[in-house]
């Protein structure tokens, strides 16, 4: 490989969505092919150009060479993705080092899985934590709900937030899912009466808080600048990145209602204005997650997360709009592929495609990922990227 320059910016050229579905005979490899095939052909590149591979799931060995190896990559650059819902930030922030460090000119990003595993040719799950395997789980503990139900009863203890603040985003969501054909959830309106009235999962969580388990996967194309000049492709370039991983591990009793936004939050204002960011793509596997995202990100004081949702337009159309595509919550999460969906729809707000939900003179925005749960401290991994049209 010839010598590259280095100090290069690193951009999104190309981005791929499969059908998100709670029914597919799909397997996990087939549904990142698909993907991957409509990133490239979204760059304009064949696999044969593509010399750096990221790739994040939890049904089918992962192992980067492997599932290289079976899409036909020849390559100089690999990662397997470990940081959960917090992927699809890191994974672009990673093969934009490599291009930047003259490494590399062009990585594919990819994440995805069926919610059935059998239907794949082997199971590899990662095993949990420790702590969780044999301290939570033997009394019932119901993962992630049970997680975030102890945070958001804290947190409206504490804050006085109200379960009309959490309805408020899930309905919004929902109106967003409804201008995007591929969401879920799109389907059907939501009103917070509907949110109110929901059944119990773990209280305070209800019905509407919980993500919806899909199956589908999303792919990315990462390159050069100087790549998107050759092929004459729209560049969204790679901004500002901050990451905090196991945040107050050090602390015997950590801030439960803090997370490691806090840091990226300082880090990442520092580098671009809060106010230059014109929309949010906020990991949102439960509204308590978005509100305390907020606050640690620095939009509000802490406790006054659900105040600044009630007092905000987080629409489309609004102040300050978030989760544009419809977010997790009512597009779906299939698999790990969370956080690299929450990327790809800043992509196209930034490329101006987003059809009747883009956001008016979108510039600039920020994605979030929150991976891994560390039951005896805090969320494991969080990470931010700035995305931006110059």
């Amino acid at each position: 490989m010839a010598e590259k320059a280095t100090g290069r910016r690193a951009c999104i050229i190309g981005i791929g969505e499969t059908e998100f579905s709670r029914k597919t005979e799909q397997p996990s490899f087939a549904l990142m092919a698909e993907a991957i095939g409509q990133a490239l052909q979204d760059a304009g590149v064949s696999h044969k150009e593509v010399e750096g591979f990221a790739v994040t799931s939890m049904r089918i060995p992962d192992d980067s060479p492997f599932v290289a190896e079976n899409l036909g990559f020849q390559l100089s650059w690999v990662l397997n993705g470990d940081y959960g819902g917090a992927s699809g930030p890191l994974s672009v922030v990673r093969a934009s080092q490599a291009i930047q460090a003259g490494y590399i000119d062009l990585a594919v990003c990819v994440a995805g899985g069926n919610r059935f595993p059998e239907l794949d040719h082997d199971v590899n799950r990662p095993i949990m934590d420790y702590s969780r395997r044999n301290f939570v789980d033997p009394y019932g503990y119901a993962g992630a709900t049970s997680f975030f139900g102890l945070i958001q009863q804290l947190h409206m203890q504490q804050y006085g937030t109200n379960l009309e603040q959490m309805g408020k985003i899930a309905v919004t969501f929902r109106k967003h899912a409804s201008m995007n054909p591929n969401a879920l959830l799109g389907k059907k309106d939501l009103t917070l009466d509907d949110y109110m009235t929901s059944r119990m999962i773990a209280d305070p969580i209800r019905l509407f808080d919980c993500v919806m388990p899909c199956s589908g996967a999303v792919a990315m194309v990462v390159a050069a600048e100087e790549v998107a000049e050759r092929l004459g492709k729209q560049p969204v370039y790679v901004g500002p990145a901050a990451e905090c991983i196991n945040y107050q591990v050090r602390e015997d009793l950590p801030d439960k209602l803090t997370t490691g936004f806090k840091v990226i939050g300082e880090k990442i204002f520092q580098q671009v204005d809060r106010e230059s960011i014109d929309f949010l793509e906020l990991y949102d596997d439960y509204p308590i997650a978005i509100i305390i995202t907020l606050e640690d990100l620095g939009y509000c004081e802490k406790g006054q997360g659900g105040q600044f949702v009630a007092n905000t337009d987080i629409s489309v159309g609004g102040d300050l709009p978030i989760n544009t595509s419809g977010g997790q919550l009512s597009c779906g999460q299939p698999g790990l592929a969370g956080g690299h969906m929450l990327v790809v729809e800043a992509v196209r707000q930034l490329r101006g495609e987003a059809g009747e939900r883009q956001v008016a003179n979108a510039r600039r925005g920020l994605c979030t990922g929150i991976g891994w749960l560390a039951y005896c401290r805090n969320v494991g991994c969080t990470a931010a990227l700035v995305l931006e049209k110059e």
